[in-house]
């Protein structure tokens, strides 16, 4: 694949400005990067803060792949976040939480948002992989919810010098993905995961629809949860609360 950074000071979100050159045809590989976003968006449409000293980019994708797999492009990418920030700040604390957050010692660092359209056949004819990292964020302005990595690891990282180590991993991590399919995405997101044997209460639109132990993952990225009656549910929606 091909990189080809598209840079900008200031866009309302790096993903819609994907979703618009996409339409235009821009290539597998075409990353947007932007220093601010006023108007960044995570899942279900919130409001995500995304001021100067924060990495914001995304990366678009033409896979070709059948759709009902392309979640786990999200599950990729989140691979490919961790490990390059576990090699950038040397800690294995940055771990994975299902379905698109990273976290270090138990606050959120990164952010995944992915979104897809499919052409008038039924294939896909782009995705996206929205990305933003509390690089070098002031930790105050956080408010103790989240957690800015530079700080943290008392280090001085540049937002470009982390964002070529995430592309560099993530381009490597793709094409293997894309030769020997789900099984070396979903084998490393288990190795960095703090979602599996956790107990876990499951939220669509804040409400609770159920509870109980995360026992694994599909190859669609869904999770398997059990709960204390012994009852399995699969879920490819929704958001997690670890209890």
């Amino acid at each position: 694949m091909k990189i080809q950074l598209k840079q900008f000071d200031v866009l309302q979100s790096t993903n819609v400005t994907a979703v618009a050159f996409a339409k235009d045809g821009a290539p597998e590989g075409t990353v947007i990067v932007a220093e601010r976003q006023n108007g960044g968006r995570g899942r279900r449409n919130r409001v995500w803060d995304s001021p100067l000293g924060g990495l914001w980019f995304t990366v678009i994708l033409r896979p070709h792949i059948d759709p009902q797999y392309v979640a786990q492009v999200t599950l990729l990418a989140g691979v490919a976040v961790a490990q390059a920030l576990r090699q950038i700040y040397q800690t294995d604390e940055i771990t994975i939480k299902w379905p698109n957050d990273l976290l270090l010692r138990g606050k959120k660092v990164c952010g995944i948002l992915s979104e897809m359209q499919l052409d008038e056949n039924g294939a896909i004819d782009y995705a996206i992989v929205g990305i933003g990292i509390n690089v070098a964020l002031n930790p105050e302005d956080l408010k103790g919810i989240a957690a800015s990595l530079n700080a943290s690891f008392n280090k001085n990282y540049t937002c470009g010098y982390v964002l070529d180590n995430i592309l560099r991993e993530f381009d490597f991590l793709y094409q293997q993905w894309l030769i020997k399919g789900a099984n070396i995405v979903i084998s490393l997101w288990k190795k960095l995961n703090c979602t599996l044997g956790k107990q876990v209460l499951v939220k669509d639109n804040d409400e609770v629809i159920f509870s109980g132990e995360v026992i694994s993952i599909d190859e669609t990225g869904a999770i398997i949860v059990r709960s204390k009656e012994g009852e399995l549910q699969s879920f490819d929606f929704g958001e997690i609360s670890i209890r």
